[in-house]
């Protein structure tokens, strides 16, 4: 097999890859100028990475970022988490997924759908290395209901990017976080799927965001931060659980 390299790397979502970096780069530089500026401590983690586009840019903004120490005043470490099967998405068996648009109707989320060319966790475990190199970052290889069990996140998140497309992926990963309350206040979810299946709210992120979040009882709401492209949302986490509050032991 021959070894795969950066400039393979192709976008999921967008054929033209000029668009691509035009659409992620601007949601996720506002991402980072936001974490940055706003002085949030924690990882920055990906769910879901296919050819490894947007991991690759997550990567460059970390180093472009802690370079500027000059003018974010409280410096951060910030570990890169990159969690993937790289052998596709599982068989929706969960009852929301198999009757959902992108399984039932397109097909495109199928069993072993998308799954990442022969090389590309090699290639971005070569890429992270020569970024930042022995330490600073983690590629995870599974799926995410055994992945996040054996080689859970124990430190602070925030940035998460969720590329994981079905809602019982979605909800994993997010009981991850949300029920480990592992995202600070103003932590950030960049959801690139949350306009798929027709943005119908039974199915998908939508689904899993509001279920998750009312799981947790009042300690994480959720506002809307910025759009990107026709697909992807993002969002501010408020923790308000044990964040400082004005208003406690008002009359």
């Amino acid at each position: 097999m021959m070894a795969r390299t950066a400039a393979q790397v192709e976008n999921a979502t967008y054929q033209d890859i000029d668009r691509a970096r035009q659409v992620y780069g601007e949601a996720f530089r506002a991402t980072f100028e936001y974490v940055w500026g706003s002085h949030i401590p924690g990882a920055v983690a990906e769910f879901g990475c296919f050819e490894g586009f947007s991991s690759l840019m997550l990567a460059d903004l970390i180093g472009e970022f802690d370079a500027q120490t000059d003018f974010y005043t409280a410096f951060f470490p910030r570990h890169l988490y990159v969690y993937d099967s790289f052998e596709g998405f599982p068989k929706s068996v969960n009852p929301v997924d198999s009757i959902s648009y992108e399984v039932a109707d397109s097909g495109y989320w199928r069993e072993h759908e998308d799954a990442s060319p022969p090389g590309t966790e090699e290639m971005l475990r070569a890429e992270f290395t020569r970024r930042f190199g022995d330490t600073g970052w983690t590629v995870v290889r599974g799926m995410f209901e055994q992945s996040l069990v054996s080689s859970p996140i124990e430190e602070p998140v925030a940035i998460a990017n969720l590329d994981c497309d079905l809602y019982s992926s979605s909800v994993e990963v997010l009981d991850h976080l949300v029920g480990r309350r592992l995202l600070p206040d103003g932590a950030v979810l960049l959801l690139d799927d949350y306009n798929c299946n027709r943005a119908n709210p039974r199915f998908g992120m939508r689904r899993a965001m509001r279920e998750v979040f009312a799981r947790s009882d009042g300690f994480y709401e959720y506002s809307e931060f910025l759009r990107y492209g026709w697909h992807g949302r993002a969002f501010f986490v408020h923790r308000l659980g044990d964040s400082p509050d004005p208003d406690a032991g008002a009359v």
